[in-house]
């Protein structure tokens, strides 16, 4: 059986866009609604976000949220709780409710978390969670877990030895990985013909 699919797209005021497609356990609809906004919370708090508009077109978890519903399920109110929690890490936040057509991007993304082979978690496309938010012994989401950055595995590979077990990385990996060398406090640099070392960037270390 699959297992349920997460979209998360988060906004910068300067117009930059994170997106992200998540492959989970398999949730009800609404755990999976949590579980989304949850994930993109601490994705936005391990960037450095500190005040919050979050949307969401599940209904019934802003009410929730907001205290306008009532949650009677054990298992939801822990999911509130968490999300609360969550919420009250940054300076300010906001949750609103928006229509569904609104929020068209994240459910493509959702939709391709729910789908993919297990070939793809190697490409880095979709991201695999294997834990609920609220089980015991749940690591939280950091920027480095939930986007998979192209230079993660030449800094395993010259950490640990570790080699990528998907063949077109593999193979990347022995062309590139003899140009790229790694700083005591785990720094990518690259080496330059008769130059100096080039740091290797991340999607959010360009501005």
């Amino acid at each position: 059986m699959k297992g349920s699919g997460l979209g998360i797209v988060l906004k910068s005021p300067t117009g930059n866009i994170v997106r992200q497609s998540i492959e989970t356990t398999k949730l009800t609809n609404n755990e999976a609604e949590y579980e989304a906004m949850i994930a993109g919370l601490e994705l936005d708090k391990s960037l450095g976000v500190e005040v919050k508009e979050a949307k969401c077109d599940s209904l019934l978890m802003v009410n929730q949220v907001n205290r306008t519903f009532e949650v009677r399920e054990h298992r939801m109110q822990r999911y509130l709780d968490k999300l609360q929690i969550t919420l009250h890490r940054f300076k300010e936040w906001t949750l609103q409710h928006v229509p569904q057509e609104q929020n068209s991007e994240a459910h493509a993304l959702a939709n391709l978390g729910s789908s993919v082979e297990d070939i793809e978690f190697n490409s880095g496309t979709v991201v695999q969670l294997m834990r609920s938010v609220i089980e015991e012994g749940h690591a939280e989401i950091i920027s480095t877990s939930l986007t998979r950055y192209w230079r993660n595995k030449y800094i395993e590979y010259l950490k640990n030895g570790k080699l990528p077990s998907y063949p077109k990385d593999l193979r990347a990996l022995r062309t590139k990985a003899p140009q790229l060398t790694l700083s005591e406090d785990g720094t990518l640099f690259r080496r330059m013909f008769d130059g100096p070392l080039a740091i290797c960037l991340g999607p959010g270390d360009t501005d």
